[in-house]
């Protein structure tokens, strides 16, 4: 059976509109309209949790954060999941990652999982045969040391990183810039790191075009900040109270259009700089002949509010800002459609490598493998809906609570607030369909979203009694979900054999 290379590219914290592939009107990425034009869009891709460690975890697992009990960014993988590396490893891939990681443990610290194999603590290096990792900013394996590099990264950190809106253009020269050493580490593995006689899987991870938000020339001044649209404004009445307090915690009630503007079109240029190391790799793949026999899957964490509801990077809520996600598929021979409307979740990333490589799919995996579409075969059915969780458990802050907070959008004494474990507490659920999104939360709280004719969600319907029947219909999906879901792990091998068994049993004696 043929087995194809698997590369599995991430980007961290983009939402799926900023691509001109999802209707962006400014910032165009030919490699990723190229690579589309041989593969397929998927236009309704959602994280399952808008934070970077409880989605990538839960991607890695095909498991959702509530089952493998990742609730939010200081929580890692347990070491005794089982995960996408490590399957397609044990059935003869040769496994690698380059960039970010923020999902494996990669040291001593199973003090966090004291229930698991202390050997096992050092996960990454347990499933990864090749890793080269890099940071927010400019540190990269192999060039940590570099002093243009590390004066990249220092600027970074000093102008950009300390804010809620920090952003800029760092002076290095871009061959010394984060992106760029990511994208040279993938054509040296493809050159000289990969076993020829094994195919790979490669999970190439960009830090950007996460915070903090700068990026070198040409790509800072790419885009005029003129020609950047703003989200529609969104004064957060009739919302959670959790929305306010980021609102304020991030000084977004004080940034105005011109700023936003200007923050917008640096995280543009730091999208355009991927793409054009993109451009190099799939290049290099043509040459080698490697795109023939290699699939390819594009996506994001999750995204980045970017203004959206005056709110900045991710947080502890549901709109699509944090949650929709570019995710375009590329493997040869596909002769499907172009650009499709169902549904995905990252959850269903696993499931969908593994079935296309053959290799059966671990038992308690709980996404859905998009395998038989890509196939073009008959028995795909797709999603009615997809689910997203957020949040620990507690009760989120409220505006009273605030007893410090940024007077600017640059003020460099108070970091951004979803870097605060308080900014997660607050446990909720999310489902959305094509036309609606019913966001439900522990403390009572809830919004409902007319998508088909509120689509930039701005007016909540949570508790209008005329929606009523729509909150009752989504409640229960939701909690046949919730039912479906129930973990079945660990496997409890103490099953006897149920009836048509027995009978059949019978029959053959």
């Amino acid at each position: 059976m043929f087995r194809p290379n698997i590369l599995l590219i991430q980007t961290d914290q983009q939402t799926a509109e900023t691509l001109s592939l999802y209707g962006n009107p400014v910032l165009q990425t030919p490699a990723l309209e190229r690579l589309a034009e041989k593969g397929v869009v998927f236009e309704l891709a959602f994280c399952n949790y808008p934070a970077c460690s409880p989605s990538r975890s839960s991607m890695f697992t095909g498991r959702y954060a509530s089952t493998i009990g990742v609730h939010a960014n200081h929580m890692l993988i347990n070491p005794n999941e089982t995960t996408l590396p490590q399957v397609l490893k044990e059935n003869g891939y040769q496994t690698a990652i380059i960039g970010k990681n923020h999902a494996f443990m990669n040291n001593a610290a199973q003090s966090y999982y004291p229930g698991s194999v202390p050997e096992k603590a050092s996960l990454l290096r347990q499933v990864f045969d090749h890793v080269r990792l890099a940071d927010h900013g400019h540190m990269v394996d192999g060039h940590r040391n570099d002093p243009e590099c590390i004066t990249a990264h220092e600027w970074a950190q000093r102008n950009c990183w300390n804010s809620p809106l920090g952003h800029g253009a760092n002076p290095a020269r871009p061959e010394h810039c984060g992106t760029y050493l990511l994208g040279q580490a993938m054509v040296d593995y493809l050159e000289k790191g990969r076993d020829p006689e094994k195919p790979f899987f490669t999970w190439l991870s960009f830090p950007d075009p996460h915070t903090p938000y700068q990026v070198p020339e040409p790509y800072a001044s790419m885009i005029d900040p003129a020609d950047v649209p703003l989200p529609p404004k969104d004064n957060l009445d009739g919302k959670p109270e959790r929305q306010k307090v980021m609102h304020v915690m991030d000084a977004m009630d004080r940034a105005d259009d011109e700023l936003l503007r200007k923050v917008r079109a640096i995280h543009y240029g730091m999208i355009r700089f991927i793409d054009d190391t993109l451009a190099t790799i799939f290049a290099k793949m043509e040459s080698l002949g490697l795109m023939e026999h290699t699939m390819i899957i594009f996506t994001s964490d999750h995204g980045d509010s970017m203004g959206a509801h005056g709110l900045i990077q991710k947080h502890n809520g549901f709109y699509d800002s944090f949650t929709h996600v570019p995710f375009i598929v590329y493997t040869p021979g596909y002769k499907g459609p172009k650009r499709t409307g169902h549904m995905v979740e990252l959850v269903d990333v696993m499931p969908t490598l593994l079935d296309m490589a053959g290799v059966p799919v671990p038992y308690g995996c709980q996404g859905r493998s998009l395998a038989p579409f890509l196939r073009s075969e008959q028995e795909y059915v797709p999603r009615e809906y997809v689910v997203m969780e957020s949040g620990e458990e507690g009760e989120p802050p409220k505006l009273s609570d605030i007893t410090g907070r940024p007077e600017h959008p640059l003020d460099e004494r108070y970091f951004v607030w979803c870097a605060y474990r308080d900014a997660w507490l607050g446990k909720g659920k999310s489902i959305r369909t094509r036309d609606w999104k019913l966001n439900v939360y522990a403390n009572g709280e809830g919004e409902l979203y007319d998508l088909k004719n509120d689509p930039h969600e701005l007016t909540n319907r949570f508790g209008d009694p005329a929606y009523d029947a729509i909150v009752r219909e989504l409640e229960r999906k939701l909690l046949l979900w919730s039912m479906a879901k129930e973990d079945r792990l660990p496997m409890n091998t103490t099953v006897k054999l149920n009836y048509e068994d027995k009978r059949k049993e019978n029959a053959n004696t």
